[in-house]
């Protein structure tokens, strides 16, 4: 028996529900599932029994309550976590059952997102992650395996800390990877999809358009995620205004992974306008392979972790820099027919960034303990 603990995540999340748990799943592994979510999904069969805890629950008593359901297991044989806060779940099972087999994935770099993120000054911002690393590390010595969603790309402290490491990208699957006609793709249109925030350049992104319809009057951008506060989504919608932007630009509440394809296929521009950060520096965009196997031209601002994987199979513009960006959208705007970079990009999708690629890299972390 297999337990996959998550705290942060929705149920179905695209990550570890759709990929990670049901590889499992094809194997014919039996799974205990614990989330934490005010999403109402129970996602039990056969192979499969779902908890659902709401999210009100406080993260040691979840923590508690996972444990006590855990202890009742007797063929338990791996637990993995999929949050920094549920540490303390792995070592309250391996001190009671060391032969059960832990492992700890790791989505994002935490210390890149806090950097970002904070408010704090810089010496408050890196004593507080000096605190979080001297408390994580307490922890690790109770981790088997982890699981790297990024390869690194700077100092990483998880590749120095003696214990198994698996890279394991978040890749699209193979079956995504058909081809869309053209006749339903509108010409000019472009889409952005994921959260919408200020190191997301989507302020930069609207900005641009201004000159992209100056060159292309039918074009029209498709933004779908959902705001990273109310603030800023006001600060948005003002901009939009106040640029006249309302018939160009339209914007969508996040929807359902598996719902993203279709939007994908009835667009001919991907964007990716990060500005640079520590956490843009570091985490690669998933979107960059979705955009890959959905066959859009995309434009990205040239950051390390999409350089690590594309070329000049894409265009680049400079992160934070409205006229650049704006450039590249028109050159991607003035290339109809650009086939080679698209079947160059759908290449690199069959033969390396694809989850059948990493599939069994991920299974091979249950076949022992």
């Amino acid at each position: 028996m297999i337990a996959v603990v998550s705290c942060d995540h929705n149920p179905d999340d695209e990550r570890i529900f759709h990929k990670q748990i049901q590889s499992l799943i094809e194997k014919r592994f039996q799974l205990i599932y614990f989330t934490r979510s005010d999403k109402n999904l129970d996602l039990s069969n056969s192979l499969i029994k779902h908890y659902n805890f709401r999210k009100n629950m406080d993260i040691k008593t979840y923590i508690n309550t996972v444990g006590d359901i855990l202890f009742t297991i007797k063929d338990l044989s791996h637990v993995q976590i999929h949050e920094t806060d549920l540490l303390r779940l792995l070592k309250n099972i391996k001190l009671k059952q060391i032969n059960i087999s832990t492992i700890y994935d790791v989505h994002e770099n935490m210390e890149a997102l806090y950097r970002t993120f904070s408010n704090r000054t810089k010496l408050l911002k890196e004593l507080s992650i000096f605190i979080r690393q001297l408390k994580e590390k307490k922890y690790l010595k109770y981790v088997d395996k982890i699981i790297l969603a990024n390869p690194p790309l700077s100092n990483n402290y998880y590749i120095n800390a003696d214990i198994p490491t698996t890279i394991i990208e978040n890749f699209p699957e193979l079956k995504y990877l058909k081809t869309v006609p053209s006749v339903l793709r509108k010409n000019h249109s472009i889409i952005y999809h994921g959260h919408l925030g200020p190191e997301r350049g989507i302020q930069d992104l609207v900005k641009a358009m201004t000159d992209v319809i100056q060159h292309f009057p039918e074009a029209a951008l498709t933004l779908i995620g959902t705001f990273r506060t109310k603030i800023f989504r006001t600060q948005i919608y003002r901009l939009i205004d106040d640029l006249k932007l309302n018939q160009s630009i339209h914007i969508f509440d996040q929807i359902p992974h598996v719902d993203i394809w279709t939007h994908l296929s009835k667009h001919t521009i991907g964007v990716i306008p990060f500005r640079k950060t520590p956490l843009t520096k570091e985490n690669t965009p998933t979107k960059l392979f979705e955009m890959m196997v959905a066959g859009l031209k995309i434009v990205s601002s040239d950051l390390p972790p999409t350089r690590n994987f594309v070329g000049n199979s894409i265009h680049w513009s400079e992160p934070g820099d409205v006229f650049s960006l704006a450039s590249a959208l028109i050159h991607a705007c003035s290339m109809p027919n650009n086939h080679h970079n698209l079947r160059k990009n759908k290449e690199l999708i069959k033969k390396n960034y694809n989850w059948e690629k990493n599939k069994d890299k991920y299974l091979s972390l249950f076949y022992s303990r």
